[in-house]
């Protein structure tokens, strides 16, 4: 005997809950195969499970937009830091300001290395300690340092931190999204499961194929293993 199979995409769940709203379409209610307040449940449902897949489509693509952009920006930031301390290092080799500089901005115990670069929480450290230390370094008398300039590396920096915060609080928006999501999936299924139990039972006293043929006139799916044979 064929086996009946729920779906599992969401294009599936709204066609089997469309299918059998339509089916009932111009039916007196007592001649509905399946409860009535189901019904009325379902077709409230199929609008806001239609919506909320849309949204979440949407979402997705302007989440990857909005990586595209952050993975831009991380690269930039690193480059300038990288750069900026490469440049006071070779600054103070060449003895035009003193090792002890360093100090200021964190650095000393690091020497000629650079520090780890590779998370998003170590470009805004090492951002935020660089733009303080030379801001601190200059109100002690210190002497600007130039290729890269501190408010180059500054630009970088904020326009890096506004769109890591942007996409952090997207992520979180994102993850919200994602459980009312299967939420609602799960909701379409037990729907899907009631309309289809509610539909079999209502049928139950034909023959098999008649009451597969019934049934399938509201949605329900049936399979057919390879051994079987549909009949014509």
């Amino acid at each position: 005997m064929p086996y009946r199979r729920l779906p599992n995409t969401d294009a599936a769940r709204t066609r089997a809950i469309t299918k059998a709203i339509n089916k009932t379409l111009g039916l007196h209610p007592d001649d509905v195969a399946f409860n009535y307040k189901t019904l009325t449940r379902a077709k409230f449902f199929l609008s806001t499970f239609k919506t909320g897949i849309s949204l979440q489509r949407a979402d997705t693509v302007q989440y990857a937009e909005k990586n595209s952009e952050l993975s831009h920006l991380q690269k930039q930031l690193r480059m300038y830091i990288t750069h900026f301390i490469q440049v006071l290092n070779m600054t103070i080799q060449r003895g035009e300001i003193s090792a002890d500089a360093l100090r200021y901005y964190e650095l000393g115990k690091y020497g000629k290395k650079l520090p780890k670069l590779q998370t998003d929480e170590d470009l805004a450290t090492w951002g935020k300690l660089l733009i303080e230390g030379e801001e601190a370094r200059i109100k002690d008398g210190g002497t600007p340092m130039a290729n890269p300039r501190i408010a180059q590396l500054k630009v970088n920096y904020d326009r890096f931190m506004i769109k890591l915060k942007s996409t952090q609080f997207k992520q979180g928006t994102k993850e919200n999204a994602g459980e009312y999501i299967q939420n609602l999936r799960k909701e379409a299924d037990d729907l899907i499961l009631e309309i289809w139990n509610g539909v079999e039972h209502t049928f139950a006293h034909l023959s098999a194929d008649e009451k597969r043929e019934k049934a399938e006139e509201y949605g329900v799916c049936y399979v057919f293993r390879p051994y079987e044979k549909k009949a014509p």
